[in-house]
């Protein structure tokens, strides 16, 4: 039954991943990407790394692809059905990828993988990191956690002033132009009182 699992997930990697390169729409090759990570997510079930499957089911699926989905909508308009992209150097590509895999397979095939038989599965990893994390590691970790903060902190203060830069550039802009409005209606009321007391002179 595992066996099969396997081979399912390993089809299921295979096929969505050759899509996502395949596929002319952009849409279908992120809805393709979707099915990789899931695999993926499977395989590391298999390897009883539960902890790594849930980040990757969290961090790529629920996180990356969303927002790869996002900027692929928001970059195109929304009234159009089908959003495609034109590959270029496909020759390229193929001589590449197929060197690559040439080297991975040889990489494989001549390792003296270790094989444990009758392998049970070992205590949760999710609990071994909590417990590290909370334990031995703690400072570091705050530490880190306080970098993150600080690091966004800065990238918003940044982006406000930039946008108030822009907005204040803005404001002087439409204050000069409002500025030219009012000497050009100054100078044509003066060339109007001009003719009107030339004419009076006339009369």
């Amino acid at each position: 039954m595992g066996e099969l699992i396997f081979l399912g997930l390993i089809t299921i990697i295979a096929t969505s991943a050759i899509w996502v390169v395949v596929s002319p729409n952009l849409v279908h090759s992120a809805v393709s990407l979707l099915f990789t990570l899931f695999g993926i997510a499977g395989l590391y079930v298999f390897l009883f790394a539960d902890f790594l499957a849930a980040t990757q089911v969290v961090i790529y699926v629920g996180g990356i692809l969303v927002l790869i989905i996002f900027g692929v909508m928001l970059t195109n308009k929304i009234d159009k059905p089908v959003i495609e992209s034109v590959s270029s150097n496909k020759i390229i590509g193929v001589l590449i990828s197929s060197f690559i895999f040439t080297i991975l397979s040889i990489i494989v095939i001549q390792t003296k993988w270790p094989v444990i038989e009758n392998s049970s599965p070992g205590p949760s990893t999710v609990e071994l990191i909590g417990k590290l994390i909370l334990g031995k590691y703690l400072l570091p970790f705050e530490l880190v956690s306080i970098l993150l903060l600080a690091a966004l902190v800065g990238a918003a203060l940044l982006a406000r002033k930039k946008s108030i830069i822009e907005d204040s550039v803005d404001i002087d802009k439409v204050d000069e132009s409002e500025n030219i409005d009012n000497d050009q209606e100054k100078v044509d009321n003066t060339d109007e009182n001009k003719i009107e007391d030339e004419e009076k002179i006339d009369g």
